[in-house]
């Protein structure tokens, strides 16, 4: 074996010892000194371990200490000195212990790459490194509801880091999935009892609450299965399919699943599994259409609100063909007189929410308000502020106000996909609204165009508020609708409709 190998080895395993030591030695020290920051450090520990394979360094270091007699003696010994210079660094200023993430991202914790290259030569050497071991597979298939499995979930993730301390280290949400995932695939199939939400999706529903995780159909056995589950949409049904990936999110979970199969439940043949307390597996469930909408004028009444305002951002990017595309964030804020603010993102108005839902249902999307310098500042819950200095006031559109100009919408997304809406208002108080729309862009080494056709309707409108009224094929349509404040009603240069700007077309 050459003498550059044997450096080249030395030197990883070297340099991998010497980050853990250091690592370890530093968390023994913060859980003597500082204790109170032990939930962090934990969950920054954890993250560092699974970025730097942790778990195989362990694995090398076993199997060398079998190999060569007296070196774990060797290295505890060498170690002991660096160990009582960081106890005494730490006992004199606690300060790193709080924020030890920061501290493991420094280089000498870097040790990824020396742990990967030991591991790889280890056997070149006569050091015989063992498998990862993984839990023993079992053969039962036991239907789970989601909201009992996001339970079970939530307890698997906790065992190697926080919930909160995986929102803000990607690390150790990796680890939190990967350990969830190795759970999940100890079973030859999982079999999911919920509520079908979509084409590729089902999540259990429990009143105002649902699932944390949500289950989507990557594949389907077959073209049935596919066309079964959308036509399915809404009804409690048994999910099976193969768990491909977890990912755990702040707002909810989702299980990636692939050869799904849908059943229907007979609770006299198949027991669902439960727990005694499965109040982890639960969030709020996001309002639906039919529970926002309190009713004509049932909303948020006009004389309690102060102002209405529009804050948005327009942003030309380029995704991933090099087609040019429009990110567009439109926020449309009612400020309430008793200090209250909501972000309106329904196509009807503010005024015909359900106020008592939202509240309970949404809560992200209200805030606190004050004026501050001139400018109006919205608190959320977690203490977020947003700066509402640049955002332009809305007004209702007169009752009985005719328009006899034409507003367009057109947007062109990701991918070359095109949308156009335009409304032609007409004087006598028909409104011609088309929508249209194609695909056209670089995908690839190709040029694709796909070319939708217009769907163009004539009916009545009159406005009402915060609402326009159209008197459509369907039926009577309730949209919001509002102008700029300094525009002249009668011809505005832009008019707000579904929360989205319309722009006078010449």
């Amino acid at each position: 074996m050459l003498a550059d190998d044997v450096s080249e080895f030395d030197a990883a395993f070297g340099k991998a010892v010497s980050g853990a030591v250091q690592a370890e030695a530093y968390m023994s020290a913060c859980d003597r000194h500082d204790p109170a920051s032990g939930a962090s450090r934990r969950d920054a520990m954890a993250g560092w371990a699974h970025r730097v394979d942790f778990a195989g360094y362990k694995r090398l270091l076993r199997a060398a200490g079998e190999k060569i007699p007296g070196l774990l003696k060797s290295i505890e010994d060498q170690s002991g000195p660096a160990r009582k210079q960081i106890d005494a660094a730490v006992a004199a200023d606690a300060s790193i212990c709080s924020d030890f993430r920061n501290q493991l991202r420094q280089d000498a914790y870097d040790i990824a790459r020396p742990v990967r290259h030991a591991l790889r030569y280890a056997k070149d050497f006569g050091i015989a490194v063992a498998a990862e071991t993984a839990d023993s597979a079992s053969a039962e298939v036991e239907v789970v509801p989601l909201v009992v499995l996001s339970a079970r979930l939530a307890g698997k993730m906790d065992e190697i880091g926080s919930s909160a301390g995986a929102r803000d280290d990607r690390d150790l949400r990796d680890a939190r999935e990967e350990h969830a995932l190795a759970w999940l695939k100890q079973r030859p199939a999982t079999a999911l009892y919920g509520r079908v939400t979509g084409k590729s999706e089902m999540r259990e529903w429990r009143d105002d609450q649902q699932s944390r995780f949500s289950a989507r159909c990557l594949s389907f056995a077959d073209d049935a299965q596919e066309a079964n589950m959308e036509r399915e949409i809404g009804q409690q049904r048994i999910l099976v399919g193969e768990v491909r990936w977890v990912r755990d999110e702040a707002e909810g979970g989702v299980l990636g699943l692939r050869d799904c199969r849908l059943f229907i439940h007979d609770a006299a043949k198949t027991e669902l599994a439960s727990i005694d307390d499965d109040s982890a597996g639960l969030m709020l469930r996001p309002l639906e259409f039919e529970e926002a909408f309190a009713g004509p004028g049932k909303g948020i009444s006009v004389g309690d609100i102060d102002r209405v305002l529009y804050d948005a951002e327009f942003e030309n990017r380029l995704d991933g063909f090099g087609n040019g595309y429009t990110s567009r964030q439109e926020d449309i804020y009612v400020l309430l007189r008793d200090g209250t603010a909501y972000r309106h993102e329904w196509n009807f108005a503010f005024t015909d929410l359900d106020t008592a839902r939202s509240r309970a249902r949404e809560p992200g999307r209200w805030f606190t308000w004050r004026k501050s310098w001139g400018s109006i500042k919205l608190k959320a819950k977690d203490g977020e502020e947003i700066d509402l200095s640049k955002a332009r006031r809305l007004m209702s559109v007169p009752e009985g106000q005719r328009l006899d100009q034409t507003y367009y919408f057109l947007n062109v997304g990701m991918g070359g996909s095109r949308s156009d809406r335009q409304y032609a208002f007409k004087a006598d108080g028909q409104v011609v609204h088309r929508r249209g729309g194609f695909v056209a862009g670089n995908f690839g080494t190709h040029y694709i165009t796909v070319v939708g056709k217009d769907d163009v309707t004539t009916s009545k409108y009159a406005f009402d508020g915060y609402t326009l009224l159209i008197d459509g094929p369907g039926g009577q349509e309730r949209h919001l609708a509002a102008v700029f404040e300094g525009d002249d009603p009668a011809r505005p240069e832009e008019i707000i409709i579904d929360g989205q700007v319309h722009w006078l077309k010449d």
